[in-house]
């Protein structure tokens, strides 16, 4: 089995999403490289986030997916596009100013 090098930041791309009304914005995202991780900050298309939570296909509650895992992504500002690339960024000032230019 192939490990994911846990230095790598994590790309995914988003599946769906949806506005859930107790949960705000919910993206459903493919992990495509590294480890996406609660806590972690991130880029989407032109929205950015810190993970607040994840949930595996199943609906329980996940601290980090691996490499083609599909999970749902609590966190986000606004609803993110279909197809939109996940990248995971080292803070929000770097996040905002990408998002910005």
């Amino acid at each position: 089995k192939l490990r994911a090098n846990p230095n790598r930041p994590a790309v995914a791309s988003v599946l769906e999403a949806q506005l859930d009304r107790g949960r705000g914005p919910v993206a459903t995202v493919l992990v495509r490289n590294g480890t996406l991780r609660v806590q972690d900050y991130f880029i989407c298309g032109s929205v950015f986030g810190k993970v607040r939570a994840m949930f595996d296909d199943r609906g329980n509650p996940i601290r980090e997916a691996e490499p083609s895992t599909p999970v749902e992504v609590l966190g986000l500002e606004e609803l993110p596009e279909v197809g939109d690339t996940f990248q995971v960024v080292t803070d929000t000032a770097k996040a905002k100013q990408i998002v910005m230019y």
